[in-house]
């Protein structure tokens, strides 16, 4: 059910650009069914914020949803994907592949994550599901293809207590009646005024959990919520009828590569990183949890000094001596890979947990996708939706071909793309643009009131 509250005055929309997206909402979808009830004020703030320091790139965010097609990407089954926030994230994790792409760039955080324009996102779902008119993603929203919410920034972000972007999509999504995927490391998924506007029969929660160690994660992941939190909000999200996953992606091996696979391994003077631990499973079935869903990590060169950074020491010690870069990325042998994840699938089935595997980043050559899928229980979606959402019913596996869609899909600049590999995709739209570098401001930019 809809959230109900009073509706604001559009007469209060006179900001510089409040006023210019009232008016793009009434000159073409004055006819809407759906309840606007969204401040379009908060976008005034940024501008008066930003007046006098312009924003690389701009501070309104002009990605919207994308359905990725890069070589790495081609298999997943929920690549139909959008960012409420783009260009950087709060959680600010050291092993994300979205802040090695955008880091280096200047585009991380410089100076906060901005806002989506909710309008055009709106828009299209008045187009498909209101009009007769053209849209470059009918096909798809008319197949019902669940919607990814997070990929290169976090949607749940505290920030969005103020700008509520992500609120208003929720809103948007349940209206429409349509099926999501929401993929998050924020406890802020599951506070009572997101519950009210999200719907259990459509949508699935994940949750990303590498650690239930307080103290590494708040080195590596310093602005997220800590892990107890996590679980709490499992908890209740359990209670209120949502399927639940947690993802162990990046899973980072406890032990360095060889550990468990290598039987010359010099077990006695292993090192022990201890992030990942097996007695996550019990934490993870404790919090009621559906599906456990793991991903042996990759780190790119930028994170590896991000983790060096956050931690005091060189993480790349539990590589293997002879690991090879692959995709620009160190990784763990598939040995070692496979292990872990036969031994998470035999633990989860103790705990009565549904597992899977995310093969992005599972093993160098990038061919895990079918290698694993016998770890599967539910063989038709790595992500456990289809089937078992009862308003899940397709994947991407479903969408229409490329050549069958009414145009491409694709980013809007400076959107980067998503962290299912496409590095040159993403480098290709970041070398495209002709500002200059970004100036950080520092924290103090973050907007009061």
């Amino acid at each position: 059910m809809l959230m109900q509250r009073e509706h604001l005055d559009p007469l209060k929309f006179d900001g510089p650009v409040s006023q210019e997206m009232w008016a793009e909402v009434i000159r073409t979808m004055e006819d809407s069914r759906y309840p606007d009830t969204f401040d379009y004020r908060v976008y005034d703030k940024l501008a008066r914020r930003f007046e006098n320091n312009p924003v690389r790139g701009g501070f309104v965010f002009k990605g919207n949803m994308k359905m990725l097609d890069s070589e790495d990407c081609k298999s997943c089954f929920h690549r139909f994907e959008i960012d409420t926030y783009g260009r950087g994230c709060l959680h600010n994790c050291a092993y994300c592949y979205a802040k090695s792409y955008l880091h280096v760039r200047k585009y991380w955080n410089e100076p906060i994550p901005f806002p989506i324009d909710i309008v055009a996102l709106r828009k299209v779902f008045y187009t498909v599901f209101e009009t007769n008119k053209k849209s470059k993603y009918r096909e798809i929203l008319e197949r019902r293809i669940p919607l990814r919410i997070g990929s290169m920034s976090d949607s749940f972000m505290w920030l969005d207590k103020q700008f509520r972007v992500t609120l208003e999509l929720m809103k948007i999504l349940s209206f429409y009646k349509y099926p999501s995927l929401i993929f998050t490391r924020s406890d802020m998924v599951a506070e009572d005024e997101y519950l009210e506007v999200m719907d259990p029969k459509l949508t699935q929660v994940q949750f990303s959990m590498s650690s239930i160690n307080e103290k590494l994660t708040r080195q590596i992941e310093p602005g997220a919520p800590s892990p107890e939190r996590r679980l709490a909000a499992l908890r209740k999200l359990k209670e209120n009828d949502f399927k639940t996953v947690v993802r162990i992606n990046p899973l980072i091996p406890h032990y360095p590569d060889g550990y468990y696979t290598d039987p010359n391994f010099d077990k006695a003077n292993a090192k022990e990183f201890p992030y990942f631990s097996w007695d996550m499973v019990d934490a993870i079935a404790d919090a009621k949890v559906d599906t456990l869903l793991a991903g042996v990590v990759r780190l790119y060169r930028p994170n590896l000094n991000f983790m060096k950074k956050a931690l005091g020491y060189d993480i790349r010690e539990i590589f293997a001596k002879d690991a090879q870069w692959e995709r620009a990325s160190l990784h763990f042998s598939e040995k070692e890979v496979g292990y872990y994840y036969n031994q998470l699938a035999k633990l989860s089935r103790a705990k009565g947990l549904r597992f899977s595997t995310c093969y992005i980043g599972n093993d160098a050559s990038g061919e895990s996708f079918q290698r694993y899928q016998d770890l599967w229980v539910n063989k038709g979606d790595c992500c456990d939706a289809k089937g078992v959402v009862q308003g899940i019913n397709a994947t991407c596996a479903d969408a229409p071909s490329k050549p069958e869609r009414a145009g491409a899909i694709a980013l809007e600049k400076p959107v980067a793309s998503s962290g299912c590999g496409a590095v040159k995709s993403m480098l290709a739209n970041l070398a495209a643009l002709q500002h200059g570098p970004a100036k950080s401001l520092g924290e103090d930019v973050i907007l009061k009131g």
